[in-house]
């Protein structure tokens, strides 16, 4: 009988039966390190493939059978989500991709018409990339807040609501990486209001999915108002974050004022 490494209870038998550990510890090699990332991706019976095919197909179906306690045939909705914000920006780093000029490229007004030369432009601008995920997350927690509130008597609670618009907002991430993917590889950018809008479209797709307790053009109306307020709605925060935020950080607000006088500077005839 032997002491487990993790755990320290005694084991006589391949693996502990408190902790689960192998007994004795496998040598790390090439092999079980392999092994270890094929099961971690591929385990529970093909979990992560499986996931993405069925968030493809069938978004709605894949969030019930999650709801219902199938914990392992899915990943879960937040981690799945913040997966795939995680893999964009990890394969933007490995390729060297610039986001900050990348995400200005491909915005539907076209490079030329941003200010990137303006310091307090540059700084939101690298601000916001930086904080890619935590921006998600929050425009992910009004959609749900909407979706709720207009599809209350779905029976889904704002908890069960989170779980579509979490594996909707995710799974759309693919798109990004496949647009990213082709910039590197082609120099192309592809417009960033198709991604917008195929989003959308994800996102009320899987909402008919979802919610089969009315007809599809009521969900889809309802959908359309609530991402509208939804987006409105982070948009009118965000304002007061950024109004916030440039009253508190002296920096920031000096450069602001500095601005002003420059651009008055400019207009003002000589």
């Amino acid at each position: 009988m032997t002491t487990c490494i993790n755990c320290h209870a005694e084991v006589n038998t391949r693996y502990c039966a408190s902790c689960g550990q192998p007994n004795p510890p496998k040598k790390i090699s090439l092999k079980n390190v392999w092994n270890d990332f094929v099961s971690r991706t591929y385990g529970f019976d093909g979990m992560f493939p499986r996931t993405i095919r069925d968030l493809t197909i069938r978004p709605g179906i894949a969030a019930k059978t999650y709801i219902e306690g199938n914990r392992v045939r899915y990943y879960g909705p937040i981690g799945y989500f913040f997966l795939m914000i995680t893999v964009y920006l990890l394969l933007a780093s490995i390729l060297g991709v610039n986001m900050v000029e990348y995400t200005l490229s491909s915005n539907p007004f076209g490079v030329d018409q941003v200010e990137t030369n303006n310091p307090i432009s540059n700084e939101i601008n690298n601000w916001v990339i930086e904080n890619f995920r935590l921006i998600s997350f929050f425009i992910a927690l009004f959609n749900i807040l909407f979706a709720w509130l207009f599809f209350r008597k779905s029976g889904f609670n704002i908890i069960e609501t989170s779980t579509i618009v979490f594996y909707a907002n995710g799974h759309v991430v693919w798109l990004s990486i496949l647009f990213l993917l082709v910039y590197v590889f082609t120099g192309y950018i592809v417009n960033g209001v198709f991604s917008f809008w195929f989003a959308v479209a994800f996102q009320f797709y899987s909402y008919i999915n979802y919610y089969t307790y009315q007809h599809w053009f009521k969900v889809l109306i309802k959908s359309i108002l609530g991402f509208a307020l939804s987006f409105l709605s982070f948009f009118v925060f965000g304002i007061i974050v950024a109004l916030t935020v440039m009253l508190t950080n002296d920096d920031l607000r000096e450069k602001w004022i500095n601005q002003q006088k420059a651009k008055t500077e400019q207009t003002v005839p000589k």
